[in-house]
């Protein structure tokens, strides 16, 4: 337990040091601000700055895919004339433990769906799936048998809340305009930890998924709420630096970063930019994702973003480059967002219901594995227990 008499002590130099950081902070916000506005300036030789140099920097750089400065305000959708629905996604999981009375791991998916102007009743559900199999604890990775571990488990629940996802959007789409919302990220970053093998079938997987969206007219996007993402930063490191080519490693491969010429923008997130730059319901202009793992994926499914903001947050919304090349749906899907951004009173409605779905408490943790045990002592399963350490760390000498 935690000893918050010693803990006090420690907590009064974090006030501290954020008076420093707060002081660093608007120095830094202030030259990122100069630097875009320079950039807004000359757009196109910035865009082409940008191109020339991303072989060379040290970070993935986004592509404008429209003028850097623009901003655009995104109205609410008239749901008296334009009925709509909106489906969203979140998941939550119980990890494998060798401490449990079995090894085995459980995903949980949350799903929301919300209709406007339809007679449609609210459709609120979690869809659980147990791995419990010795080939879903050791899949077959390049012909050899592996033990999962969170990073794979995290991306087969990615995959998972996307098939429901896909499902549920798909079939409301029968009835009327419809956005899928995932929470967080659609750029799968983690899989390139993943065997070649794993990527090819994760991708394919992905892919069905996509077409079948894009099949059905039902744009995607991924809703990052207090978004650490520093893509435009990036970009505007490269605008600022004094060397014809920004080759890093070769001109500042022996400096420490804080002492790069271009980190005077830095450190500083995209959102903190745009919180200066964006009134309430206006939107940013569009960029394409730089990131190594987006260019694994068929150019249609690349991830671009934009940021967005509410009557609370900067928020950064993905979506595949097939949604925003159809401008239609692209205007649909973020006039979909501010209305549910507004009806969850700064976060959206749909995403938040579906978390309460997803979401898996202690207490059902441990019902969860009390469930297993009843089963497996009814099949006459002998040697039921959790380990010593399970055992101790539950009850206590005390």
């Amino acid at each position: 337990m935690l000893d918050f008499m010693k803990l006090s002590q420690l907590v009064t130099q974090i006030g501290a040091d954020a008076v420093v950081e707060k002081q660093d902070y608007e120095r830094v916000l202030a030259s990122a601000l100069s630097a875009f506005s320079a950039a807004e300036k000359n757009s196109e030789n910035f865009a082409n700055k940008l191109a020339e140099n991303a072989p060379w920097v040290l970070w993935p750089t986004a592509k404008p895919l429209e003028p850097i400065g623009k901003r655009e305000a995104v109205a609410a959708l008239d749901t008296a004339r334009h009925p709509w629905t909106v489906v969203a996604v979140d998941g939550s999981q119980i990890m494998p433990s060798h401490h449990e009375v079995h090894n085995c791991y459980l995903l949980n998916a949350g799903v929301a769906r919300i209709s406007y102007g339809l007679a449609l009743p609210p459709l609120l559900y979690s869809e659980p799936r147990l791995h419990a199999r010795p080939d879903d604890l050791y899949p077959l990775v390049d012909r050899r048998r592996v033990h999962i571990d969170e990073l794979y488990v995290s991306l087969e629940r990615g995959l998972f809340e996307l098939e429901l996802l896909t499902e549920t959007a798909c079939q409301a789409a029968a009835d009327g305009p419809t956005l899928a919302m995932y929470d967080g990220s659609l750029i799968p970053w983690s899989v390139e930890k993943m065997s070649s093998s794993y990527q090819e079938n994760y991708f394919a997987r992905l892919e069905e998924l996509m077409v079948r969206l894009r099949q059905a007219k039902v744009p995607i996007v991924g809703y990052l709420s207090h978004s650490r993402s520093t893509d435009l930063v990036n970009c505007l490191r490269v605008s600022i630096c004094p060397y014809e080519v920004s080759h890093c490693r070769e001109h500042c491969g022996d400096l420490n970063e804080e002492e790069f010429p271009c980190s005077k923008v830095w450190p500083l997130s995209d959102r903190s930019l745009f919180e200066r730059l964006l009134p309430v319901n206006q939107r940013s202009s569009v960029f394409a994702s730089g990131a190594s793992v987006s260019k694994l994926m068929p150019a249609a499914d690349r991830s671009c973003f934009v940021y967005l903001r509410g009557v609370s947050e900067v928020a950064r919304i993905e979506l595949p480059m097939w949604v925003f090349s159809d401008q239609k749906l692209f205007h649909f899907a973020l006039q979909a967002v501010r209305t549910q951004v507004e009806k969850g009173q700064g976060y959206p409605v749909a995403l938040a219901e579906a978390h309460h779905q997803a979401v898996i408490k202690g207490p059902e943790r441990e019902r969860f594995f009390e469930l297993v045990t009843n089963q497996m002592i009814s099949l006459g399963v002998g040697n039921i227990r959790v380990s010593p350490k399970e055992s101790q760390k539950r009850s206590g000498f005390v």
